[in-house]
């Protein structure tokens, strides 16, 4: 499945349990915070936050792929980062929301990876249908499930090992479709899976986060360096959009900042492995979009391998969950 250096770093998407503290301020050379990540968590509020993220995300992936019709996806990327970095300073304008980031290590370490992810992950979406793109990102709650026993020290809950075996089963069956297609196709397959690692660090550290930084700054940073970034990787490759493809990047970048607000409070609101598990809604959702808008009408064993890595994500959810009421 698609990022500005002093600003500050955030809780998750929007504000109905504005969980978002006031800052704690410490010195620039204060140690990090733990390991272990200890903030209070809200299951349901996260997963409100998080599904709602996902039908932005989208929206955001659609706009994007009608704009790589005719702009490479450097260009893309970099429009979707810069509507993005405007639609949330906007919102913390008038929010009256703090942009200062007090962590900056693990906020530089998210930036980092999240454009690693969003450069690899736009390349991929050039290269295959959007249902495919979108599939091959949500191998990253899975990392994201393995990983967080060790660096977060977060339980994962019972249901991991199925989890992980539905989702990788699910994957090969799509890579295998594509080892039957041609060669492009194939290294958009690649790139998918490696944007899924670099975002499975992305959302680890998003979590280390946690609700003591406002969602605006983390996603501000994140965007505002991902846009500059992505402008120097494109220098003198730039296309002029014509109105379609420009309105499809403003459409991209609005809906993108947005869900970036919104999953950055979801990761503060619970458990990087029940969080990123919802994601799988995404899925479902960029089916139907690529469907019903772009006509790209999946295979039989895209859908049955579509629907393995959404089973996976599932069993991780409902397990997490369950965990937390017996708790």
């Amino acid at each position: 499945m698609p990022p500005s250096a002093t600003i500050r770093s955030a809780s998750a998407p929007v504000a109905v349990v504005d969980v978002a503290t006031a800052p704690v301020e410490r010195s620039e050379e204060s140690a990090p915070p733990p390991p272990s990540v200890r903030t209070r968590s809200n299951p349901l509020a996260a997963l409100g936050w998080m599904v709602l993220a996902c039908a932005l995300f989208a929206v955001m992936n659609l706009g994007a792929k009608r704009a790589l019709r005719e702009l490479p996806w450097h260009e893309v990327a970099a429009g979707r980062s810069i509507f993005g970095a405007l639609t949330i300073w906007l919102i913390a304008r008038a929010r009256g929301r703090p942009l200062v980031v007090h962590d900056r290590k693990t906020q530089w370490v998210r930036t980092i990876a999240g454009i690693g992810g969003m450069c690899c992950g736009f390349f991929a979406l050039s290269r295959l249908s959007m249902g495919d793109a979108v599939t091959l990102s949500a191998l990253s709650p899975l990392l994201v499930a393995i990983a967080s026993r060790r660096v977060l020290r977060e339980r994962s809950g019972g249901g991991l090992g199925a989890s992980v075996a539905l989702g990788f089963v699910g994957v090969i069956i799509l890579v295998g479709v594509h080892l039957q297609s041609d060669r492009g196709a194939l290294v958009g397959v690649i790139f998918g899976l490696v944007a899924a690692v670099f975002s499975a660090v992305a959302m680890l550290y998003l979590r280390r986060l946690g609700p003591r930084e406002s969602s605006e700054g983390v996603s501000l940073h994140f965007l505002g360096v991902a846009a500059v970034a992505l402008l120097v990787i494109g220098a003198g490759r730039q296309v002029v959009p014509s109105t379609d493809a420009l309105l499809s990047l403003a459409v991209a970048g609005l809906t993108g900042g947005v869900a970036q607000l919104l999953m950055t409070k979801a990761y503060g609101l619970d458990k990087a492995a029940r969080v990123g598990g919802i994601g799988y809604s995404g899925i479902v959702m960029s089916q139907i979009l690529g469907t019903l808008v772009l006509h790209e009408v999946p295979t039989v064993r895209q859908v049955c391998g579509a629907m393995l890595v959404i089973l996976s994500g599932v069993v991780l959810v409902s397990t997490g969950l369950r965990e937390k009421k017996t708790a």
